[in-house]
Order: structure tokens, then C-alpha cells, then sequence
């Protein structure tokens, strides 16, 4: 009986150590977790709305993401090559000022895409029938964008269709947050 019991602890503790190390969330002997790499863009924009079925584009937005240095402030030992996967995890936009005190409640629904000089635009997020006059928060797309992140001339895309009409100029403060997995 006490073989037994000494027996099922044993195996309980060789359990408990198999589980901790696989789970264990330090870089140093595993794969590293994935991890967010939060960015805040101000930019002002030359704001129109008009309620069409249309969707008007703005500029570009630069961010200019450098993500290998973003790995290497974490993973000092990894780089932009053992990026696995990268994707925006959340995106918000506030309005921080209007020049004619707009509202970003003139936006009904928006696009938004991402882009870089040798790529395409791809869709990232989007919202629909937004009423919120301050901030936008954008649904996510599931769209895999390493080949976006692995360049250092990223920007952003909207498009917008209105519901108010209104012609301003907004500063807006952009928030995206991707989500990489980093690999050896």
C-alpha cells in the first residue's frame, strides 16, 4: 500500500515537472510566447464626409513599424527571420481635435488597410454603423501579415463612408496592436 501511495506521488510530481516546463513562458530554453507590440500614431487629416454608398480614401498614414527592433527589445537573441506570424490584434482610433469641432460620428462605416511599397493593400479592419462621436474601435480581420511587418515603410489606409455630411480637419490619434510570434 505505501509502495502504491509513494508510487502515485511520484508520478504525480514527474507530472507536475512535465507540465511546468512545457508551460513555462521564459525565453531562455523554449520558444518564446507571442507578444503585442502596442503603437500610437497622431496624424492630421483633411476630414470629409459625405453620405453616399461610396467610400472615400485618405492618405496613407505612415507607421513605420520596425519590428525587428521591436523583437530584439524583448528576445534580444532573435530577429525579424524568426518571425512565425504577425496579425493586428486591435485597432482604435480617437479624435483628439477638429478644427470645426466635428465628430467622428460622421463616420458610418470605414475600412481599413495596410500597405507598403512592394506590397498590395490588404483589408485589416472595419467598422459598422459607428455612432461613437470620439473614438472608433475597429473590428479585426484574421489576415496573416508578416510579409507587411517584415518592411520598415508600413502604412495605413482608410476608407470611409459617411453618414452626416461634414468637411473639417481632424488630428486623430491611431492605435494598432499586432500580435507576433516569434520562433527559433
Amino acid at each position: 500500500m505505501i509502495k502504491k501511495i509513494y508510487s502515485s506521488c511520484l508520478m504525480m510530481l514527474s507530472l507536475f515537472v512535465v507540465l511546468t516546463t512545457f508551460t513555462s513562458c521564459d525565453d531562455d530554453n523554449g520558444v518564446p510566447v507571442p507578444f503585442a507590440i502596442p503603437l500610437s500614431v497622431e496624424t492630421t487629416v483633411p476630414f470629409a464626409s459625405v453620405t453616399t454608398t461610396g467610400y472615400l480614401t485618405y492618405p496613407e498614414i505612415p507607421l513605420d513599424l520596425d519590428v525587428d527592433a521591436k523583437i530584439k527589445e524583448k528576445y534580444s537573441s532573435l530577429s525579424i527571420d524568426n518571425l512565425t506570424s504577425a496579425k493586428l490584434e486591435s485597432l482604435e482610433i480617437v479624435l483628439k481635435s477638429s478644427t470645426l469641432n466635428g465628430k467622428l460620428d460622421a463616420i458610418k462605416n470605414a475600412r481599413l488597410y495596410i500597405k507598403t511599397p512592394e506590397l498590395e493593400k490588404k483589408l485589416v479592419a472595419t467598422v459598422m454603423n459607428n455612432t461613437s462621436t470620439d473614438k472608433i474601435v475597429f473590428a479585426t480581420e484574421d489576415a496573416e501579415l508578416i510579409e507587411y511587418l517584415r518592411s520598415k515603410k508600413n502604412s495605413l489606409i482608410m476608407e470611409i463612408q459617411g453618414q452626416k455630411l461634414l468637411a473639417d480637419e481632424f488630428t486623430l490619434m491611431i492605435n494598432p496592436s499586432f500580435k507576433i510570434n516569434v520562433g527559433l
